[in-house]
């Protein structure tokens, strides 16, 4: 009787992993279709300002060979998705300053929103809690990166400049670098 419940008990974890690596698959498919509409969001919050307005050429050097180069399947997965929290967690800052369009604004935070939970669900059962020494190695290295960018709006006092370079920015790294990463998965 005993073994008879073991069995069904395995069957069943069988079934609930075999759902959770197709889930994952399909959120690598929304995420690479999501890329564009996210785009679209990011460019529409404010309008480009020309070099006279914001002289500040601001190159923040994301770490493109270590982080997507050299990466692994699972550390791409595992980018992807810090990637994610912390595009969410810069534009949760003061950016009063930089008199975006509200509406998309909102609709960027809420599309992120989307994707930061997706992903995190599929980066938690792919990966379980336990990252690699390599995988702690891309996030120590993205978060440096992100550090960057923090300390250049509160250097910057978040002014309209430093946002708008933040912002674009953000949106190199999430056409180029997410796509890469995506490619890899």
């Amino acid at each position: 009787m005993a073994a008879i419940a073991l069995h069904q008990v395995g069957f069943l974890l069988l079934f609930a992993l075999a759902t959770i690596a197709l889930d994952c698959g399909q959120i690598v498919r929304l995420q690479r279709n999501e890329i564009g509409r996210t785009q679209r969001h990011l460019r529409a919050m404010g309008g480009e300002r020309s070099p006279q307005e914001c002289p500040e050429d601001s190159n923040f050097g994301f770490p493109m060979e270590s982080v997507v180069l050299n990466s692994t399947k699972e550390e791409a997965r595992l980018a992807v998705g810090f990637i994610l929290e912390q595009i969410q967690t810069i534009f949760q800052h003061n950016f009063t300053q930089a008199e975006w369009n509200l509406t998309a604004t909102d609709f960027f935070q809420k599309t992120l929103d989307q994707q930061q939970s997706r992903w995190k669900r599929c980066s938690t059962a792919r990966t379980g809690e336990l990252a690699t020494s390599q995988g702690r190695r891309v996030k120590r290295t993205l978060k440096v990166y992100f550090t960057k960018l923090h300390q250049f709006l509160r250097e910057k006092e978040h002014t309209l400049c430093a946002w708008e370079a933040v912002r674009g920015e953000i949106v190199n790294v999430y056409s180029i670098v997410i796509s890469k990463l995506l490619g890899k998965l």
